[in-house]
C-alpha cells in the first residue's frame, strides 16, 4: 500500500492560530490560572459546531479536596454513538513557570512580541541554535508552545474537522487536564470520569497523546512517535548523624557528609539504570540536597536529607528501592572506612570504635522496631506522627520529611542511620502489548511510513516517551505489587495521596503519542517548529482517529 497521496494539512494556519491563542492565556501549574485556561478550552470547544448543538457534552471534572477549585475538562464529540467505541484525546493545558525567562518574562506569553524582542536582542540571551531558529521563521518561541498547547491546538483543530464531516464515524472524548506539570492531579480526576463513561457502556480503543518530541540529542531533527511512558519513582532519604564539636569531628558523624556521600554513589549510577527494546532510561539525578541546621553554631549538622528522581522502564518500585538501599549501605560502608582511617590516624583504637557505621533503615524496618521497643502503643503514636506531619504541612516533601524527623526521633539510640521512604508522585511506566496492541502497532508503521513517504520527514517509533506523560494511568500492570510496595515506603500513600488504581486498573487503555516537534521544553529558548507541527503532525492525528473508528489497519 502506497503511503505517497498524503498532503499537507489543509487548515496549518488554524492550529497556529489556536497554539497563539492557548499560549497567550498563561496557566503557571498550581496557580488559578489553570481556571482561567480552562474557561478559555470551553469557549474554544463551543466554536465547534457539534458543542454549539450539545454545549452539555462538555463537562468540567473537579479536582478532589482542590483548594484551588481546578478542573478537568472531559468533551464527548460522538458521530456514532450507536458504536459505543472512541478514541481518547489527551493534553495537558498548564505549563511551568516563566521567571527562566529574565528581562523577558513579561513576553513569555506573547509569541510575536517575544521574538520580536529576541530579534533585537544583542545580549547573548539565545544560543546560536536557537538563534538560528528564530531567523528562520519556522519557529514560534514563548511558553507553553511546545509543552504543550500546540499538541491541544492540533486536538481542537482535527475535532472541528470531524464535526464538520459528514461522512465521519469518529467519535472523540477529548481528556485536557490541570496540574500534570505538578501531581498529575487533573489526571487523577479524569480517570475517574473515564472509568464512569466505561461503566455507562463506552468503550475505548485507544488513547492518543499529544506531547511534543523529544530529541534524543543536540540537533537532533528526527520526529518520534512514542509507544508507551517512563515511570517515575521519589526515593526520599533521611540521614540522622551524630553530633559533635567541630573541633572533635572525628567523634560523630556529620549528617551532611551521609547525604553527599550517598549522592556520590547514586548521581549517575548505571546500576538503576533500565533498558529494554533497545532504549536505556536517563540515570537518577538528586533534586534536593540539605541539611537542617537553621542557626550558626560550632555543632555539626545532625540531621540532612535528599530525594531522588529516578525514571523507570521495567523496573518495580519494590526494585528500585532494594538498589536505595544498596546504594545507602554502600556509602555507610565509604564513610566509616573513611572515618576510621582518620580516627586511627590522629587517635587511638578506643577512638576509632567511637561511634558506629551508619545503619539503614526502611520506614517498615523502623515502624516494626518501635512496635518491639514500645508496644502496640507505638501503633497510636505513628497514627499521630502521620496526622500531625499532613496537618502541619503543606508539600509532600515537608509532610514526607516531618514524618521521617518525628519517627526517627524514638530512636536517637540508634545513630547513626539512613532511613528510606517514598515520596509522591508516583509514574506507572506504560508501553504498548506486542500481542494485544497489534492492531495499534501496526498503525503506528502506518504513521511512519505516511511521514516518510508524503513528507519526508524521518519518523522514529519509540517505545518511551522520555518525559512524564498523564498516559501513565491509563493502563494497568501489576498494582497489587505495585500497592503493596507504595504501601510499604510511600507514608502518604493512601492518606492524602490517591491514585485512582482501581479506575486504571478498568480502565486499561492503551496509548500512543503523536504530537508535535519543538526543542528546549521547560527552557527559556521553548520553541515550537511550525512547518512540521502545523502542516505534517495532524495529518497523523487525523489519520489515526479515522483507523480507530473504522477499525481499518
Amino acid at each position: 500500500m502506497s503511503y505517497s497521496h498524503f498532503s499537507a494539512y489543509a487548515f496549518s494556519d488554524r492550529v497556529l492560530a489556536l497554539t497563539k491563542e492557548l499560549v497567550q492565556q498563561p496557566s503557571i501549574s498550581g496557580t488559578t490560572q489553570e481556571n482561567q485556561m480552562a474557561d478559555l478550552i470551553c469557549t474554544i470547544l463551543l466554536r465547534n459546531p457539534y458543542f454549539k448543538a450539545y454545549p452539555l457534552s462538555i463537562k468540567r471534572i473537579p479536582l478532589k479536596n482542590d483548594p484551588l477549585n481546578r478542573c478537568a475538562i472531559v468533551a464527548m464529540l460522538e458521530k456514532k454513538p450507536s458504536t459505543k467505541q472512541a478514541t481518547i484525546l489527551l493534553s495537558h493545558y498548564d505549563v511551568v513557570g516563566v521567571d527562566d525567562f529574565g528581562l523577558y518574562k513579561e513576553e513569555a506569553f506573547h509569541p510575536e512580541a517575544l521574538q520580536k524582542q529576541l530579534k533585537e536582542e544583542q545580549e547573548g540571551y539565545l544560543d546560536e541554535a536557537a538563534r538560528v531558529d528564530l531567523h528562520s521563521n519556522d519557529y514560534l518561541f514563548g511558553r507553553g508552545s511546545m509543552d504543550m498547547k500546540a499538541g491541544l491546538a492540533m486536538q481542537l483543530s482535527i475535532m472541528e474537522d470531524i464535526a464538520h464531516d459528514e461522512e465521519s464515524t469518529e467519535n472523540i472524548c477529548l481528556v485536557a487536564v490541570p496540574d500534570e506539570e505538578k501531581l498529575s492531579l487533573g489526571m487523577f480526576a479524569a480517570v475517574e470520569e473515564l472509568a464512569k463513561l466505561q461503566e455507562s457502556g463506552w468503550q475505548f480503543s485507544a488513547c492518543i497523546c499529544s506531547e511534543p518530541n523529544f530529541s534524543a540529542y543536540p540537533n537532533d531533527f528526527k520526529k518520534y512517535i512514542y509507544t508507551g511512558s517512563t515511570g517515575k519513582l521519589l526515593p526520599f532519604i533521611y540521614c540522622l548523624g551524630r553530633e559533635t564539636h567541630v573541633g572533635q569531628p572525628l567523634e560523630g558523624i556529620n549528617a551532611s557528609v551521609m547525604a553527599a556521600q550517598l549522592a556520590v554513589e547514586m548521581e549517575w549510577s548505571d546500576a538503576f539504570s533500565d533498558q529494554l527494546n533497545g532504549e536505556s532510561s536517563p540515570s537518577p539525578t538528586c533534586l534536593r540536597i540539605r541539611d537542617l541546621k537553621e542557626t550558626y553554631d560550632v555543632q555539626t549538622p545532625n540531621e540532612s536529607y535528599l530525594f531522588y528522581n529516578v525514571l523507570t522502564l521495567h523496573s518495580s518500585p519494590e526494585l528500585v528501592m532494594e538498589k536505595v538501599k544498596r546504594a545507602c549501605e554502600q556509602a555507610s560502608e565509604a564513610i566509616y572506612k573513611r572515618l576510621v582511617k582518620h580516627r586511627l590516624a590522629f587517635g587511638t583504637d578506643a577512638l576509632a570504635q567511637a561511634v558506629p557505621q551508619p545503619k539503614v533503615y526502611t520506614i517498615a524496618e523502623l515502624y516494626q522496631r518501635g512496635i518491639k521497643k514500645f508496644g502496640t502503643g507505638f501503633k497510636q503514636s505513628y497514627e499521630t506522627i502521620l496526622h500531625d506531619s499532613i496537618r502541619d504541612n503543606e508539600t509532600f516533601t515537608e509532610q514526607t520529611l516531618a514524618i521521617a524527623r518525628s519517627l526517627s526521633s524514638y530512636f536517637l539510640d540508634q545513630a547513626p542511620f539512613y532511613l528510606l521512604l517514598l515520596q509522591p508522585p508516583y509514574y506507572p511506566h506504560v508501553k504498548l502489548n506486542e500481542k494485544e496492541d497489534q492492531l495499534l502497532l501496526t498503525l503506528t508503521n502506518d504513521l511512519q511510513r505516511i511521514g516518510t513517504e508524503s513528507f519526508q520527514e524521518s519518523i522514529v517509533l519509540k517505545t518511551f516517551f522520555p518525559g512524564l506523560s498523564d498516559v501513565s494511568y491509563l493502563r494497568s500492570h501489576g498494582e497489587t505489587q505495585v500497592e503493596t510496595t507504595l504501601d510499604t515506603f510511600m507514608p502518604l500513600y493512601q492518606q492524602n495521596y490517591h491514585i485512582p488504581m482501581a479506575a486504571i486498573q478498568q480502565l486499561n487503555i492503551p496509548t500512543i503519542n503523536v504530537g508535535p516537534f519543538g526543542k528546549d521544553a521547560h527552557k527559556r529558548t521553548e520553541r515550537l517548529q511550525l512547518s512540521y507541527s502545523t502542516k505534517v503532525a495532524p495529518v497523523l492525528l487525523r489519520y489515526a482517529t479515522k483507523q480507530l473508528a473504522n477499525n481499518r489497519f
